[in-house]
């Protein structure tokens, strides 16, 4: 009965050796790759912040208040900027082309609309009047700082187009 009980034990001892073996992939079957981490989820990062327009130039920011200065005069009640018509000669593409004025003793001449020109035309409106329309127009001599008559200046500059 001894030799039973040592064989028992022995074929248990032996299928336990078998069923181990099997399960962690030895015992002469293919060896199956360790299963590999699964790797983090990748972070997704959130756009990037959308670039910022560039600042604005110093002829910009000269530009865009000369343009404030023709609405807070009331200048474009007269002068418009897109080529309409209207009481005062528009300033759309003005700068830089030839303009027939009427001078104050009634004769005519020719000139090239320059800085100079628009200069005089606001500070002593009645020295050079565009031909074709009435001398309505008040001095600003002594009404307007010199920074708001420049950037006036560069506003009706910036104003391309036909004229």
């Amino acid at each position: 009965m001894e030799e039973i009980v040592r064989k028992g034990s022995l074929l248990v001892l032996l299928v336990v050796a078998v069923l181990s073996l099997t399960a962690c992939g030895g015992g002469g079957g293919t060896q199956q790759p360790a299963q590999q981490p699964t790797p983090p989820a990748a972070k997704t990062e959130p756009p990037p912040a959308p670039t910022p327009p560039p600042a604005p130039t110093e002829e910009e920011v000269k530009i865009a208040r000369g343009k404030e200065v023709a609405t807070n005069m009331g200048c474009v009640a007269c002068h418009s900027a897109d080529g309409t018509a209207g009481v005062g000669p528009t300033w759309q593409g003005v700068f830089g082309h030839e303009v027939t004025v009427v001078l104050p003793d009634g004769s005519e001449t020719t000139l090239v609309a320059d800085e100079a020109y628009l200069r005089e035309s606001i500070l002593n409106a009645g020295a050079k009047i565009v031909k074709g329309y009435e001398a309505s127009m008040p001095n600003y001599e002594g009404q307007i700082s010199e920074e708001d008559l420049e950037a006036l200046i560069a506003y009706i500059k910036s104003l391309k187009g036909e004229h």
